[in-house]
């Protein structure tokens, strides 16, 4: 058996694709998220070259879709606790090398500080199931994508507190006002699901102050 080594994969939400939300399994992750298995895809590969023994692999969901927080050391302290046992070496794609996208300041200064060997591997294109996965075009075409969405959120908001307004004025809960946003494809600005709670915020909005 070669030297332990843990797999930590992670990715950003995309609200409007509809991703908000990561299963803690491995393989379930892996279908939810192209990314996910690209990068579980290239540590199993780069373990198996260089005679690693993967004993974990863990998934992890940042909070918001355009940048990387603090609440990565959670479960970085976690695998940290692991390697330490079992004299592992943190094995994890680093995606600032493509072009700086991707890229993830706090658990890079985590890197820096922890005690436990960590080891980045470079994000190549590697063929997936009979097709070629490019990182440096994935995340182009990504950064893209998410500009415009996130161009949109003034419309967007505006489209569900129009909605909300007439519903409300026809004596509707906001339980059912939540429901009907959501039924008609809307969200709230940062890509959630509206809630009661949430619609009656948007309503308290004065008329003056909403886009």
């Amino acid at each position: 058996m070669g030297k332990a080594a843990v797999g930590f994969y992670w990715t950003l939400p995309v609200p409007w694709a509809g991703f908000t939300e990561l299963p803690d399994e491995i393989e379930a992750a892996a279908k939810a998220s192209r990314t996910i298995r690209y990068q579980r895809e290239a540590i199993r590969r780069h373990a198996k070259d260089q005679g690693y023994t993967l004993i974990a692999e863990k998934v992890f969901l940042e909070i918001s879709p355009d940048r990387g927080s603090d609440i990565i050391r959670e479960p970085l302290s976690k695998i940290e606790s692991i390697c330490r046992r079992q004299d592992a070496v943190l094995l994890f794609v680093d995606f600032s090398e493509v072009q700086g996208w991707r890229s993830h300041a706090p658990m890079r200064q985590w890197s820096l500080q922890t005690r436990i060997a960590v080891e980045p591997i470079y994000p190549d294109e590697i063929l997936i199931d009979g097709k070629m996965f490019d990182p440096h075009v994935h995340f182009a075409d990504w950064r893209d994508k998410q500009q415009s969405w996130s161009s949109r959120k003034s419309e967007r908001t505006a489209i569900a507190l129009d909605l909300a307004r007439k519903m409300r004025s026809q004596g509707q809960s906001y339980p059912t006002i939540a429901e009907a946003l959501l039924a008609n494809n809307l969200y709230s600005a940062t890509g959630k699901a509206w809630t009661a709670d949430t619609v009656r915020k948007l309503l308290a909005v004065p008329p003056s102050s909403t886009p």
